[in-house]
């Protein structure tokens, strides 16, 4: 490989330990000089690299766009450029890479070569794409089923609804999408349905009801049953029909004939049982839902056909049943003959004889695993989106969002057990100059590496580290007095010194260097998280004030 003059030796140790990849090409696209984490990173050897080009191992879909900036650059339009690039692996497969691009420059102004910095971005691609084909696919599947369905945010807004949904509440999603709640459907929160959306919201509980709509001169009287699901977004809302199924009930109380003829032809399972459970009836759909013959489950217990997992709330809920003789929804899983497990919900109502004890129970089962199979795989996204939400995308640590919600939780974790919390703001001194020095890219680069030996000085699993904000990073301590946090400050002061990155504009070092401000309290009725980052910022400022490259407790 073609030997490249560094103008210092501090320059080839960064070049060499960097853990992004970094490649010298020259003006035609020849690799001139690479290093180990681009070698690693593309799965080529020094050797392999110098015998080919650029052009030769990126994705032939992405290869003008690269070439377009390539020339910009040479032009002197734009001194540098990023973009998003696919390359081919040495085994063939695709690296998707977020690739900086700086032109170097003759003494008398002339091009020289070329400084790519080549960053692997393949996981939040990855990520990107899940995301997108779980939309998709969630959208599509919530647009066929028969349940109207909406999700809320935290602030009430309306997030997604189905075209179900749209049918119900008489507007489309995009028209309702940002739009509140209680502004769209304000008659909502003057009745009881109401106060059962803030239940599920404040109290993190599936709510459950049904509401009856009285006949209009254009419309008939109906029946809506409402599922409510707190999700860590918000809420999520299913609402159906039931209509049918109330009058179904109605005729099964009144007469025999009527129930025969409804259950026969209603496309819901209903089967009828003893007060110990033993099945009596069972109508025809079973066979469509359940692969079983009725004569097959007549007279049978029904405990082998539920899922072990369910059964202790099975059992539990037909307790209640009994107990309460109210109707009750539930849903639960159910083996099918050929094996396999569906998802059943099941409304079950009891029949009292004349002395007012229950004879039969009445059970009305629809299969809705469609709807959970939705349900999961939109947890899934929310929790996908959540953790993406949290992460700060140059360095890979947590952003600032999440170390908001991290310091108020850990601080009435504190509170409640009287333990002391410590924090540590850290600040990269003259970092400014180091990106005037070094370019954006260089900048990047210097964070990516402070932030991980950051993260990899903490050795509890609960001690926490976040990017605060530019080149100012965060560290909560839980149950950590003044002189552990003492201890921890210490240790990554000395161990960022150690990266041994160049700073020669530095005032302090010609190594990077950081400031570390400590400070610890123990909750109180006084005392605020706030306080503590207002105590912890102070200490920064002296630490700063007194020569950088140093840590300051707060006292």
């Amino acid at each position: 490989m073609q030997n490249i003059h560094h103008e210092n030796d501090l320059f080839l140790n960064a070049f060499k330990y960097a853990p992004i990849g970094i490649a010298l090409v020259d003006l035609d696209g020849k690799w001139l000089n690479v290093n180990p984490s681009l070698c690693k990173l593309l799965g080529y050897t020094e050797q392999e690299f110098e015998a080919t080009s650029f052009q030769n191992i990126t994705y032939p879909d992405d290869l003008q766009i690269d070439l377009n900036y390539l020339q910009a650059t040479l032009d002197g339009k734009i001194t540098s450029y990023q973009i998003e690039k696919r390359y081919i692996h040495k085994q063939g497969h695709t690296v998707w890479a977020l690739l900086s691009v700086s032109l170097v420059h003759n003494q008398d102004g002339t091009p020289k070569y070329f400084i790519s910095q080549i960053v692997d971005i393949s996981k939040m691609k990855l990520a990107e794409k899940e995301i997108s084909d779980l939309n998709d696919t969630n959208r599509s599947i919530l647009d066929h089923i028969s349940d109207a369905f909406y999700s809320l945010d935290a602030d009430w807004r309306f997030v997604y609804m189905n075209q179900e949904a749209e049918k119900h509440l008489g507007k489309k999603n995009e028209e309702l999408k940002g739009k509140v709640l209680w502004d769209e459907v304000p008659k909502l929160e003057m009745t009881e349905y109401g106060s059962y959306y803030r239940k599920s919201f404040e109290q993190k509980i599936k709510v459950q009801f049904e509401e009856y709509i009285p006949a209009t001169e254009d419309t008939d009287e109906k029946w809506l049953e409402t599922h409510i699901y707190p999700t860590k977004e918000g809420l999520s809302i299913y609402f159906q029909d039931v209509t049918k199924r109330k009058l179904t009930e109605e005729k099964l109380k009144g007469s025999e004939e009527w129930f025969r003829m409804l259950a026969d032809y209603s496309t819901d399972m209903i089967t009828r049982h003893t007060p110990k459970g033993k099945c009596t009836y069972v109508s025809p759909v079973c066979s469509t839902l359940l692969g079983f013959q009725p004569e097959e489950l007549i007279g049978a217990w029904g405990d082998s056909l539920l899922h072990p997992d369910d059964y202790p709330q099975i059992i539990s809920i037909y307790n209640a049943i009994m107990n309460t003789q109210q109707i009750n929804t539930f849903s639960f899983r159910i083996r099918r003959k050929d094996g396999a497990y569906i998802w059943f919900e099941s409304t079950c109502q009891t029949i009292l004889d004349k002395r007012g004890k229950v004879s039969e129970i009445i059970a009305v089962s629809r299969d809705i695993t469609e709807r959970k199979s939705s349900e999961l795989k939109m947890q899934e996204v929310n929790e996908l989106l959540m953790r993406l939400s949290m992460t700060d995308g140059l360095t890979g640590i947590a952003n600032r969002r999440c170390f908001d919600e991290t310091l108020e939780r850990e601080w009435g974790v504190a509170a409640r057990y009287g333990q002391p919390i410590s924090l540590l703001l850290c600040d990269i001194d003259f970092f400014k100059s180091y990106n005037d020095t070094y370019g954006h890219q260089g900048g990047d680069a210097c964070l990516q590496q402070v932030a991980h030996t950051i993260k990899r000085a903490l050795k509890r699993p609960n001690d926490f580290a976040a990017r605060y904000g530019g080149e100012e990073f965060s560290v909560i301590l839980t149950n950590t007095d003044k002189f552990g946090a003492h201890k921890v400050a210490e240790r990554i002061k000395q161990w960022v010194e150690e990266l041994q990155i160049p700073h020669l504009t530095s005032k302090v070092s010609d190594l990077v260097t950081i400031s570390i401000g400590t400070a610890t309290l123990i909750p109180s009725a006084q005392l605020t998280s706030s306080m503590l980052v207002e105590y912890t910022d102070k200490s920064l400022y002296m630490a700063k004030q007194g020569g950088r490259n140093r840590v300051v407790a707060y006292e």
